[in-house]
């Protein structure tokens, strides 16, 4: 009976958001076509049904949302759009559908992230080649000084550097901690990314050194966040 009481209690939208969790694309789509939950519904987390649909990777979902009135420029309580969540995604597929509903590229977040500030750090190259073919401009910086490159370059991708390099002013931008791209791929030890970003490579530990020498310091953080979809340091867990 408490259960009961429970699903009875749920309205259509609460309903609507278990079911993309849940990984339910059948229910979530019938709630939306038989117009008993809203396609603008949001969650606790400001988060538009369409947020979750492109997060979770479900596309019949999210091109119904999109034909039933889903705001491509909605923002959670973090700024985000659904171009950011789009972003993680290395299949430029869901980019490609919100761009073409006049999602905006360069929209930023209240960290000022872009969304091709996510796909840089998340190594996705051929999304960040569309959001730059569609206006992304690879000069903005975040809050923290951070370009493009430098999350290209902490993760460490060759291609999306290489991409990046091509469209950014100054290689050699640093950000509010002094680092250009070429120090934090020489932190992560990726040598070949820091002899392509200008820098000089990390040094590599003789046999012969002795036994006793420093511990290897930590990598400087360049103050991105984790953007796997299910990382809980993911924006969408976070209270700001």
């Amino acid at each position: 009976m408490a259960i009961a009481s429970t699903v009875l209690a749920q309205t259509a939208d609460e309903r609507l958001f278990e079911a993309i969790q849940d990984g339910k694309p059948l229910v979530a789509e019938g709630l939306i076509a038989n117009g008993q939950a809203s396609p603008r519904a949001r969650n606790a987390n400001g988060e538009t049904a369409l947020h979750r649909a492109v997060e979770k990777g479900l596309r019949e979902l999210t091109v119904l949302l999109l034909r039933s009135g889903a705001n491509p420029a909605a923002r959670s309580n973090s700024g985000e759009t659904a171009l950011h969540l789009a972003a993680l995604h290395a299949d430029a597929w869901f980019a490609e559908q919100l761009l073409a509903w006049k999602a905006d590229p360069r929209a930023r977040n209240d960290d000022g992230e872009t969304p091709l500030h996510w796909a840089a750090l998340s190594g996705n190259a051929a999304t960040a080649r569309l959001l730059l073919l569609r206006g992304a401009d690879a000069n903005i910086s975040d809050i923290r000084g951070n370009l493009p490159l430098h999350g290209a370059a902490d993760g460490g991708d060759p291609a999306t550097v290489r991409l990046l390099l091509e469209r950014t002013d100054n290689r050699d931008a640093k950000n509010r901690e002094g680092l250009a791209a070429a120090d934090l791929a020489r932190a992560r030890g990726y040598g070949e990314l820091t002899a392509l970003l200008g820098g000089n490579a990390p040094r590599t530990e003789r046999a012969d050194r002795p036994a006793d020498r420093r511990p290897q310091e930590e990598p400087p953080k360049q103050g991105f966040r984790s953007m796997d979809i299910d990382d809980p340091n993911h924006p969408r867990f976070q209270s700001y």
